[in-house]
């Protein structure tokens, strides 16, 4: 555990918006608090030692939010890492740098197959000059295991992002940290704030209030407090917040206590995707035709939109097994997928590798993520799909709980590897068989863009493309399948 502490450290100090904080799964940490969310929110909140800042809908984005970027790799270790774009130049570059450069880091760090990294992203903070945003991420690479977060605030007027120090009054600041401390410390073993240095406000991984605007300092598992405590945030009372807080942090705090839409409203949104119904190849006879199935992961993404175009042209319905999350951020893309003919199913919330979940947690990603297909779409899902393909009887038992049955796939075109729209289709064109099913995925330009020639290629050779419930036919709740 210490050694992600240190591993990750280093990274994260090298960059402009830096921190780790790791909490070992399992641990309880001294009446843990977890935050409000919205509906959509995902399984669960944030949990520490102390308040948390309550999460916000990702729709008081719509209008700033351009997209979603990510790395996910499933070669040596288990990455996936994503975080928001807001097409404003040193604003996108700092928050870029900070999550590639956890995948970065990670991936040299750990080459064991069985170590994994997941990284998504939360709305804490939303107006039309200041945002905030924390990173929420969980590292499990056997000793060093846990979780992390960091938050980030930036004002997309100006395109500046925003440190500690543009946010409160750190001479002050470490002043009141102190003393608000001191009264914390008999609740945890081991605390001690001088652990973290002379400039605890200005340190913080974490800064952000709670939803009555109490200023929150948060702090890494293992630095001001022993191990088993987790993460740790200490409260300032508002009335001493409102003395430490700057001109930006005063209007840090109105984005949490009263968040307003980050784009105002006579803003023009952007359209919503024209597709057209493609027929969903519910009168295709499979036992006669040669039928194939498209499958797409990890979105909806940046480059869905596109992709229902490729396969609304080409009359190719396909697959989509959707985040959760990503869901709650593109929901007018998933409702489009529905329209269009095509069949969605479930990928988690939140893309952790479920075979490392207890069953409570397994069933609150499939559930959370059924919930907001359902509401966005007006689609219940009846299959889903495991990250990386894992699975054990604990994750056939709590699909089959839920409903659904587990549908993997015979042909990996590796373009989360090869990243390559050439190679994506030779590979497509190389192993597909009769009844088989392509794994590709929706977040990755390239292999959207590899899509017209697999599908062009695919029909030359006879195939007719399905969705997956048309290839397998009646389906049984638990039972995994790989091919037609």
């Amino acid at each position: 555990m210490r050694k992600a502490i240190s591993s990750l450290g280093v990274l994260l100090l090298a960059v402009a918006l830096s921190s780790c904080a790791v909490v070992p799964p399992g641990t309880t940490s001294p009446s843990p608090q977890v935050s409000a969310t919205s509906a959509d929110a995902g399984p669960s909140g944030l949990e520490a030692s102390g308040n948390v800042p309550e999460l916000l809908d990702a729709s008081y984005l719509d209008g700033l939010l351009v997209g979603v970027a990510s790395v996910s790799t499933s070669a040596s270790s288990n990455v996936f890492v994503s975080w928001p774009q807001f097409g404003r130049t040193v604003i996108d570059q700092t928050i870029g740098e900070y999550f590639k450069g956890l995948a970065t880091d990670f991936e040299k760090t750990y080459t064991s197959d069985n170590a994994e990294i997941n990284v998504g992203w939360h709305l804490i903070a939303a107006s039309p000059n200041t945002v905030g945003i924390i990173s929420d991420g969980y590292l499990f690479a056997g000793t060093d295991s846990g979780s992390f977060w960091k938050s980030i605030w930036f004002d997309p007027t100006t395109d500046v992002a925003l440190s500690n120090a543009d946010l409160v009054k750190l001479p002050a600041a470490n002043t009141a940290l102190a003393a608000a401390a001191s009264q914390q410390s008999a609740d945890l073993d081991g605390f001690n704030l001088s652990q973290i240095g002379a400039d605890p406000a200005g340190a913080a991984p974490l800064v952000a209030f709670s939803r009555t605007g109490e200023l929150l300092f948060g702090y890494d598992e293992c630095r001001i407090a022993a191990c088993s405590a987790g993460r740790i945030t200490v409260t300032i009372d508002l009335a001493t917040t409102t003395s430490l807080l700057t001109a930006k942090g005063l209007q840090a705090q109105a984005a949490s206590m009263k968040p307003s839409a980050a784009v105002s409203a006579n803003t023009p949104s952007p359209a919503s995707p024209s597709v057209t119904a493609t027929p969903s190849g519910a009168t295709v006879n499979c036992a006669k035709a040669k039928c194939i199935a498209l499958t797409f992961d990890d979105g909806p993404g940046p480059y869905t939109t596109k992709l229902l175009g490729y396969l609304s042209a080409r009359k190719a319905p396909a697959t989509f097994f959707m985040l959760g999350q990503q869901v709650d951020i593109y929901p007018k893309v998933a409702k489009q997928v529905a329209v269009g003919g095509n069949q969605i199913g479930v990928h988690t919330w939140s893309h952790r590798q479920l075979t490392r979940l207890n069953a409570a947690e397994i069933d609150s990603e499939l559930s959370s993520t059924v919930q907001i297909i359902v509401k966005e779409t007006g689609v219940t899902p009846t299959v889903m799909r495991p990250p990386y393909g894992s699975t054990n009887a604990t994750v056939s038992a709590r699909a089959k709980a839920a409903g659904l049955a587990i549908v993997l796939w015979n042909v990996d075109t590796l373009d989360w590897k090869t990243r390559n729209t050439e190679k994506t289709v030779a590979a497509a064109l190389a192993d597909s068989r009769r009844g088989s099913i392509i794994l590709l995925h929706d977040i990755h330009k390239t292999s959207v863009e590899a899509v017209p020639g697999i599908v062009d290629g695919l029909r030359a050779k006879g195939y007719t493309f399905v969705t997956v419930d048309q290839l397998l036919g009646k389906t049984t709740a638990g039972k995994t399948y790989r091919h037609g």
